[in-house]
Parts: structure tokens; C-alpha cells; sequence
């Protein structure tokens, strides 16, 4: 992918986003939920080592991001498709990563292919990141009820 701008809408997996979860008891019990999730869809070949790799990014740094907001991501050799999965939760739950702690109802799950030379996860997560700061995006995630109307809000962000 080079130097070039990575696209939200390009990496979003349909098959990976779920609204209006029951929120969970805890990170540990997102992390089996997401692992079986990306199993299921084909995106990882295997759930365990999936969840091993989440639980291994945990202990580099927070992945909590504040304001009912976590990015949590692995990369293992058992990603077969790299992309991210969106999870809206009913309510929110107590997220704990590193240090941080706090309030979470929307996660975003990114799978990333273990050689990835191109580092093109660092530029998702830099997307991604500018896009959490803004009040439109965060309201947008807050709101959809389908994936086209997140991608729909997505483009007109982009715009």
C-alpha cells in the first residue's frame, strides 16, 4: 500500500460489525468474543492464537483511548485477512489496558498479517485516530444502524 493515505471505508469488514452487543464483563471476555468472531468469519484461521495476540499488544501499551473508545489489535501469522471489526455495545463496560481504565462502548478490533512489511496498520490506526477526535465521527458510530450508513457517514466525512 505505500505511503498512500489508508481509507477507513477500505479496511472495515461488514462481516465484523456488530451493533447494540450486550456489553461485556470485561476485556478478557471481548477478547474470547472478537477471537471467535474473527475464527467464524474466516479472518483468523485460529481463535486462540488470535486472542494470544491481543493479549500480547496489551502488554506494550494501552489500548484504551478514552471517551468510550478502545482500539484493541493483534498480529499474528493466523490472520488470514487483515481488517477491522466494529463493535457497538448497548451500554459500557469497564475496560482495563495497561494503566488505563475506563468506560467502553465502541471497539474497534484490528487483525493484522504477521509479516506485514508495509507497517500499514500504523497508518489505520492514525486514520482512525484522527476520526475519533471528531465530534461527527464519534456521533456517527454512535448512530448507524447498518454498515452502508456507516460507510455512507464515512464518505461524507472524508469529503
Amino acid at each position: 500500500m505505500g505511503d498512500q493515505e489508508i481509507k477507513i471505508r477500505d479496511v472495515l469488514l461488514k462481516e465484523l460489525m456488530i451493533i447494540d452487543a450486550e456489553p461485556f464483563k470485561d476485556k478478557e471476555e471481548l477478547f474470547l468474543y472478537i477471537s471467535e468472531k474473527f475464527e467464524e468469519t474466516g479472518i483468523v484461521s485460529d481463535k486462540v492464537a488470535f486472542k494470544q495476540s491481543l493479549d500480547s499488544r496489551e502488554s506494550l501499551g494501552p489500548t484504551y483511548m478514552g471517551e468510550f473508545i478502545a482500539i484493541p489489535h493483534g498480529k499474528c501469522k493466523e490472520v488470514i485477512k487483515p481488517g477491522v471489526g466494529f463493535i457497538r455495545c448497548k451500554d459500557s463496560f469497564i475496560y482495563r489496558s495497561g494503566e488505563e481504565e475506563g468506560p467502553v462502548k465502541y471497539i474497534f478490533v484490528l487483525a493484522i498479517i504477521d509479516n506485514q512489511a508495509d507497517n500499514s496498520h500504523l497508518r489505520i490506526l492514525a486514520t482512525l485516530s484522527g476520526y475519533l477526535v471528531r465530534e461527527e465521527f464519534v456521533e456517527l458510530i454512535a448512530n448507524a444502524q447498518s454498515y452502508e450508513e456507516l460507510l455512507n457517514g464515512i464518505d461524507q466525512l472524508e469529503k
